[in-house]
């Protein structure tokens, strides 16, 4: 006669006493995917006439957590089916053969309200229930649900917990919820416990005092570690958490680190790893695959020699690494303290000193002029921008040899860290040759204009109307050789003409090549970059431009000469120009304009003259 438990596997329901949900029993009628009619049978109760015996054999031979099932001659008929098998999700190849040959199992033990209850009751009563001993491993509590956790890696262990599901009481509580699943590994989180064992180990056993060495390879197969329930997972960022800090605590004076063959995919959490001593750091046989994470180790200074073979970021097969000269500079590039990789001496490094925080470059100078070159860049430089900014430019094609060339930059500021005026460069910015932002060669060509016509016609048709300051102009000169100069000029200047009140200011740099010819100096080469001027530019150019005068008021007759004190309200309009135009706050502008009696003209002569002479005070321009 067939049991009860063997029809209630046949028809897809589950027994009133079996703790497993018929929802995770992956051979009930519920899972059997494309059937018409996939609801579990109702359960129902066993009647006198059912064998006690055989509903027991069957609960002990059904209640497994292998998942192996032991009826399978029961599963014939509907179920073995073909034509109504479930899709299988997983393949049912090498994947699941290896992981049927895993040598060490584990399954997770979830007792609900276990925190309530507390760790030492939980376990007391487990092992007094049990006839056999039960090696539980790991257990903690998880914070959210308050559930007690732990590891058995014994299938008798695990199907043992499983049959005792509401049946271990403890005094004055309900009886214990135990769910039993199965677990790759045991979590990688310390308990107060755990992580006090784990530091004694690693100080008493893996830490070299004589050397300073601290040898934590391979970690995973240290069967020391495995007796005290402590299963290391360096690929988890919480384990190495708590490594790390165990290190930082206690271990502070490491000279050399190993950390080779732990299955290390990245390195995060090794940005906190604070240990101003170490000097050589092994991080071999891992699973790094990118030179990023190496930027997580910058902090460690004294660092000279890695060890990064049997990683995938040193593969040859490796794209992304091109020749292996480019694979060690990208290395250097992350940690450039190091000195050697892998045990080879590496060149020594060539680079910029931008690692210091303060150079102490020599003074600027105005002009960086050969002393033979002075009057005559002087007076070829005036003469030129007062051409450049007459209207029309017509004069300037005297200053141009016949095959010249000319190119425009212009230089976009956004991102920029220094406050920096967003004035608009209209359609000049479709004439740019910047590189940086121009991709097609034969648009680059085109904007590279030759001849004297081409460069003039631009000049005076595109450019826009300009006013330089003079005040503002550095000078260097590159080269003199072979009857030829080479300078640049860098400066300011202010477009014209724009039809609104804030007109733009520029900043500018020129490089000018000049040819000796019979007909004198001609440029033959002329090349611009302009970019929007600082806030800081500007100030300093409008504190340097003389201001103008505002328009002189119409005084009749009958309300007295132009020498008479104009009234309050002309006063604050002169003070507020006055000091807008000369950069002076408003009560200097007020004192200026005072001792002048109210005369602009003079008082801006006035500033000028005490400007030049450095009479005026710092506090006057705050």
């Amino acid at each position: 006669m067939s049991s009860y438990r063997e029809f209630s596997s046949r028809e897809g329901g589950r027994h009133h006493t079996d703790p497993t949900s018929s929802r995770f029993n992956n051979k009930s009628r519920y899972h059997q995917r494309g059937r018409v009619n996939n609801r579990p049978v109702p359960n129902r109760r066993p009647t006198a006439g059912d064998d006690l015996e055989s509903i027991t054999v069957s609960i002990g031979r059904n209640l497994t957590t292998d998942g192996s099932n032991t009826h399978n001659p029961l599963m014939r008929g509907r179920l073995g089916n073909s034509r109504t098998r479930p899709h299988q999700i997983h393949p049912t190849g090498s994947r699941l053969q290896d992981r049927e040959n895993n040598q060490t199992k584990w399954w997770r033990i979830s007792i609900s309200r276990a925190g309530v209850v507390g760790k030492t009751a939980v376990m007391a009563a487990l092992k007094a229930y049990f006839p056999r001993q039960l090696l539980p491993y790991h257990y903690f509590i998880d914070r959210d649900t308050n559930t007690g956790v732990f590891f058995v890696n014994n299938q008798q262990d695990a199907d043992m917990l499983k049959r005792a599901n509401r049946k271990v009481t403890i005094q004055n509580s309900e009886p214990l919820y135990i769910m039993v699943s199965q677990a790759s590994c045991p979590a990688p989180i310390l308990d107060e416990d755990l992580r006090g064992h784990f530091k004694d180990y690693l100080c008493n056993h893996r830490f070299d005092r004589q050397t300073f060495q601290l040898q934590l390879s391979n970690l995973a197969d240290d069967e020391e570690l495995s007796l005290l329930g402590i299963y290391p997972q360096l690929n988890k960022q919480a384990f190495v958490r708590d490594i790390v800090d165990i290190i930082n605590k206690n271990l502070p004076m490491t000279r050399q680190l190993d950390m080779g063959s732990n299955n290390i995919s990245n390195l995060y959490e090794f940005r906190n790893l604070n240990l101003a001593t170490l000097e050589q750091l092994s991080l071999a046989s891992n699973q790094l695959k990118s030179i990023e994470e190496l930027g997580h180790l910058r902090q460690l200074t004294r660092l000279n020699h890695i060890f990064l073979k049997d990683n995938p970021l040193m593969s040859s097969n490796n794209r992304r690494n091109g020749s292996p000269d480019d694979l060690i500079s990208a290395i250097r590039q992350k940690l450039p303290q190091l000195k050697r990789i892998d045990g080879v001496e590496l060149p020594a490094h060539i680079g910029f000193a931008i690692d210091i925080e303060a150079i102490n470059l020599p003074k600027s100078v105005p002009h960086c002029v050969p002393q033979d070159m002075q009057s005559f860049l002087a007076k070829f430089i005036e003469e030129y921008y007062r051409l450049f900014d007459t209207r029309g430019r017509g004069e300037l094609y005297a200053c141009y040899h016949d095959t010249c060339m000319f190119s425009l930059c212009v230089a976009p500021t956004e991102g920029s860290i220094v406050p920096t005026k967003s004035f608009k460069y209209g359609p000049l910015i479709y004439d740019s040759r910047n590189f940086k932002k121009l991709y097609d060669d034969n648009k680059r060509a085109v904007l590279l204009r030759h001849g004297k016509t081409d460069v003039l016609d631009f000049l005076r048709v595109k450019f826009p109307l300009t006013k330089h300051d003079g005040k503002s102009f550095h000078v260097d000169v590159l080269s003199t050789a072979n009857n030829r100069a080479i300078f640049t000029v860098n400066g300011l200047y202010r477009e014209l003409d724009q039809g609104t009140s804030n007109e733009p200011i520029r900043s500018f740099q020129r490089a000018f090549t000049c040819l000796q010819t019979s007909s004198g100096v001609l440029i033959i080469a002329d090349h611009i970059m302009i970019i929007n001027a600082t806030d800081a530019q500007i100030t300093n150019m409008n504190r340097s431009a003389p201001p103008p005068p505002p328009p002189t008021p119409v005084v009749s007759s009958t309300t007295g000469s132009q020498n008479s004190e104009p009234s309050i309200d002309r006063q604050n309009q002169l003070i507020q120009q006055f000091s807008q135009q000369s950069g002076m706050n408003i009560q200097f502008s007020k004192m200026c304009l005072a001792e002048n009696n109210w005369n602009y003209v003079q008082a801006a002569q006035k500033f000028e003259e005490c400007k030049n002479l450095k009479a005026i005070p710092p506090e006057a321009f705050i």
